[in-house]
């Protein structure tokens, strides 16, 4: 192989015949994990009761390499798999082993890796790109500064995805609607998918009335109106609102992560307008908004949220945003202190 290939693109077309004796999947976007990894144990042609699991920190090359090394006796064919999941900590402590492996390998072991990184200067980097086969389970970014999330590429594959897998006959208008309601997170917007196939007629379509009312529920669309309260600065919505989510069971941390990406986007065009006037020269505010990651239909609203919020709190808003997620991890992670944490949060965009 010349290079890794993407999820999209293996989903759509995977490889068929014989799998090399690494496979490493690498990403932390766990729908696509899921599905590629799927499809990787059915080529292999190996009976489910001989492929081995193994939980990465824990795992030792000893035992994996003799999972690999010994023949099976479920399976016929004599296929032998041996899948560690979260491998990091097992790549970083066992490179030298599986830098021997991969060129020692029989023809019918297969060694399938799961990380959330695997850094690109390493010889065993080099050797699975040669060798073996490197599957980049990420959602798509484009080359734009701070390489964000690639909307259309996501839509493009959705469209795809949706037909083959929910027999959907999705518009562009509804395909649009599917990202501004849901975001970009695959495992939801697959969800959605799945709810809407339930909707559809004989041959695929579902009316954009039944979609605009279906997508999302409630609890999707209340997220977004919090986002767009509080970047208009009505903070007392957004907290009477927040406190509907929550007594609903909606958890703080899946309350603050589509707020984050929608303010986020804020952050990243105040830091473009800055980049801009210390290379001298006057910033284009729709442009760097667009660049942020806004759609050209809702510049003009965007403009006038960023004005509001200001150039002191747009400059330091991705540093609150990511002082945020580290205390719902960690000091503030129980729900009520979650809670304080980001009614705080909001206070300070008032």
């Amino acid at each position: 192989m010349a290079a890794a290939v993407h999820a999209f693109e293996w989903m759509e077309k995977p490889t068929t015949g014989t799998l090399p004796p690494m496979v490493v999947l690498v990403g932390n976007d766990g729908f696509l994990r899921r599905h590629v990894l799927h499809s990787v144990l059915a080529i292999s042609k190996t009976d489910s009761d001989a492929i081995q699991v193994y939980d990465g920190p824990e795992a030792s090359w000893r035992d994996v390499h003799d999972e690999l090394a010994t023949i099976s006796l479920f399976d016929a064919a004599h296929h032998r798999v041996a899948v560690v999941r979260e491998a990091d900590k097992f790549i970083s402590g066992n490179r030298a082993s599986l830098e021997r492996w991969i060129d020692v390998a029989p023809v019918d072991a297969v060694l399938i890796l799961e990380a959330a990184s695997f850094a690109g200067t390493t010889k065993l980097y080099k050797q699975v790109v040669a060798k073996g086969l490197l599957i980049q389970c990420n959602p798509p970014t484009s080359s734009a500064w701070g390489n964000p999330v690639d909307e259309k590429a996501i839509q493009k594959w959705i469209a795809g995805w949706a037909k083959a897998t929910y027999r959907l006959q999705l518009t562009a208008k509804q395909l649009s609607l599917l990202l501004d309601r849901i975001g970009t997170e695959l495992g939801m917007l697959d969800c959605e998918l799945a709810k809407l196939s339930l909707f559809a007629d004989e041959t695929g379509q579902v009316p954009d009335a039944q979609m605009n009312a279906l997508v999302g529920g409630w609890r999707t669309q209340t997220l977004w109106e919090i986002a767009d309260h509080v970047a208009d600065g009505k903070i007392a919505l957004a907290l009477e609102q927040l406190d509907r989510l929550l007594i609903s069971g909606q958890s703080p941390l899946g309350f603050f992560s589509p707020l984050a990406w929608s303010l986020r986007r804020f952050g990243l065009a105040a830091q473009l307008v800055e980049q801009a006037e210390r290379c001298g020269s006057k910033p284009n505010l729709g442009h760097c908004l667009e660049s942020a990651g806004f759609r050209k239909f809702d510049l003009k609203k965007a403009e006038a949220q960023l004005r509001r919020l200001g150039r002191t709190r747009s400059k330091h808003l991705l540093n609150w945003i990511v002082e945020m997620e580290l205390k719902l991890k960690g000091s503030h992670s129980n729900d009520r202190a979650a809670k304080f944490a980001i009614e705080e949060f909001l206070v300070r965009l008032a």
